[in-house]
C-alpha cells in the first residue's frame, strides 16, 4: 500500500466512477453524509488525486465515499493491490442495470486468439488452435453478443508462415450472410 502509483490508480478510478454517475464531487459528498459520515467535497477531490496517505493507513472517508458510489467492501483493497480497476468496478456497472459482462467479453476476445495464435508459433498444432477458436465462437454466440465483430471469419488468426487457411473465404461469406 506504499506505492504511490497504486494510490493514483484508485484515486482515479473514484473520479471516473464519479464522473460515470454523472456526479459532482459536492452530490457524492452529499451521498456520503447521508450515511453518517462527514466528508467534505474538497475530501473528495483529495481522494481522486489519489496522494498516498502519510500514515499506511487509508483515510477514514475512502470506504464511505467509495460505498457512496455502491463499491462493494473489498473492491479498494483489490485496486490497491493492482487489480486492473475496470475489472473489479464491473459488479457496480451490473448494480445499476448494465451488462458490463459482455463487453468485458468482447474485450478479451483479441487476446484469446492472440494466445491460440502464439501457441501455434511455438509448436501446438494449428487444429488445436482451430478447434480452440471455433470454442471462442461458441461461447461468444451461446452469450448472445450483439456485437459480430469478432464472429467474422476473417478475424481468425494463423500463425506466421503458414498462410490462410483454404475455408477462410467461405466462412466470411457465411458469416455476412447470417
Amino acid at each position: 500500500m506504499d506505492d504511490p502509483e497504486v494510490w493514483a490508480t484508485l484515486g482515479r478510478a473514484i473520479r471516473a466512477d464519479r464522473e460515470r454517475q454523472g456526479l459532482t464531487r459536492e452530490q457524492l459528498a452529499d451521498r456520503v453524509r447521508a450515511r453518517g459520515v462527514q466528508v467534505s467535497s474538497r475530501s473528495i477531490g483529495t481522494l481522486e488525486e489519489g496522494p498516498a496517505p502519510k500514515r499506511r493507513t487509508k483515510r477514514p472517508t475512502l470506504e464511505p465515499t467509495v460505498a457512496a458510489l455502491g463499491w462493494q467492501p473489498g473492491w479498494t483493497d483489490r485496486i490497491l493491490q493492482g487489480e486492473d480497476p475496470s475489472f473489479v468496478l464491473q459488479g457496480a456497472a451490473a448494480a445499476e442495470g448494465g451488462d458490463p459482462s459482455r463487453a468485458h467479453l468482447l474485450e478479451l476476445v483479441p487476446g484469446v486468439y492472440e494466445f491460440s495464435r502464439t501457441a501455434a508459433g511455438l509448436g501446438a498444432p494449428s487444429r488445436l488452435r482451430d478447434n480452440f477458436d471455433e470454442l471462442v465462437q461458441e461461447i461468444l454466440a451461446a452469450v448472445k453478443t450483439d456485437d459480430r465483430s469478432y464472429t467474422l471469419a476473417a478475424y481468425r488468426p494463423h500463425s506466421a508462415g503458414e498462410g490462410v487457411p483454404v475455408d477462410d473465404a467461405a466462412r466470411i461469406r457465411d458469416a455476412l450472410n447470417r
